[in-house]
């Protein structure tokens, strides 16, 4: 039997940062048919726990786009950080420029106060500007990425170095886009890091060994699973990596265009339980190229 990876924010989640229970009973049924069921996203794992809880799910977690696997247990069972000397120049670029930053370790999201309040008050004034429908999304992406599990407040970025704790993401938000590619380009040019995109709003800091497709392939190794069959569904440029992986690749109704592009079918919105509709279709597609009961 293979699996099915799913992205959570834009895909699994819908508007109010829950799975909904056309999701839930999708995903049981997949699970009852043997099919191995991973969350895939760029939440930290204790925060992607307590929505799968909160959810009654229990599965694997690929978490911070790939840098952590926990088990069903919650064991970790793998972990990819960037390397500390870098950690400390990222932070203190970001931080000479007044970015908006989170850092992900294993117990939680740092990000300063100053430069958290200060975003916050922006996304409130934009929320009262008469936006289009597209940057009013962009703006209400942002506000939701607030109800994450696990935020520390910190002075400076200094106080998250002394921590002296392992840094597998670290998410930068900007709604200035000449800021934020400015960002991807200082970072792109590090051999050492990859640099993504989960929402219009942020690119997202990794090891260079670090993708949601990197840590798919070796998932599907470690618990001796094909991805020949597998199908995996996402809505934006961090899914990219696994969505090459798979045979079945599935871009949301509300992904990107990028996305949509590379992917074999397109379902529905999150908002429309889109990922519930593309595990039916799976199922129902194993059934015809396997010949099996499931």
């Amino acid at each position: 039997m293979s699996l099915i990876a799913i992205d959570m924010d834009g895909t699994l989640l819908n508007h109010q940062n829950e799975i909904s229970e056309e999701n839930i009973k999708a995903i049981r049924d997949a699970q009852e048919k043997g099919i191995e069921v991973v969350i895939s996203t760029g939440r930290a794992y204790f925060d992607v726990r307590k929505i799968c809880e909160k959810a009654g799910l229990s599965t694997i977690v690929i978490g911070t786009n790939g840098a952590t696997i926990h088990a069903k247990d919650e064991k970790r069972i793998s972990a990819t950080t960037i390397e500390r000397d870098h950690v400390q120049s990222i932070l203190q670029w970001l931080d000479e420029r007044a970015y908006y930053y989170e850092v992900f370790t294993d117990t939680a999201i740092y990000t300063p106060r100053q430069v958290r309040e200060h975003f916050y008050h922006e996304i409130q004034k934009m929320k009262s500007a008469d936006l289009d429908a597209d940057m009013k999304e962009v703006v209400e992406e942002a506000e939701r990425q607030f109800d994450q599990f696990g935020y520390v407040f910190v002075e400076n970025y200094q106080d998250i170095l002394k921590q002296e704790e392992d840094v597998y993401n670290i998410l930068v938000c900007s709604f200035d886009k000449g800021k934020l590619a400015e960002g991807w380009k200082q970072f792109a040019a590090f051999d050492a890091l990859t640099v993504a995109s989960s929402a219009h709003h942020n690119i997202e800091i990794t090891s260079k060994n670090t993708s949601k497709g990197i840590a798919l392939e070796k998932l599907a190794t470690l618990i001796n699973r094909s991805l020949d069959q597998a199908m995996a569904i996402g809505d934006s440029n961090n899914d990219l990596s696994m969505l090459q992986k798979v045979k079945y690749s599935v871009a949301m109704g509300n992904a990107k265009d990028e996305v949509k592009e590379v992917c074999t079918m397109t379902t529905l919105k999150n908002n429309e339980h889109g990922v519930a509709h593309a595990i039916y279709q799976y199922l129902e597609n194993l059934m015809i190229t396997t010949g099996e009961n499931l």
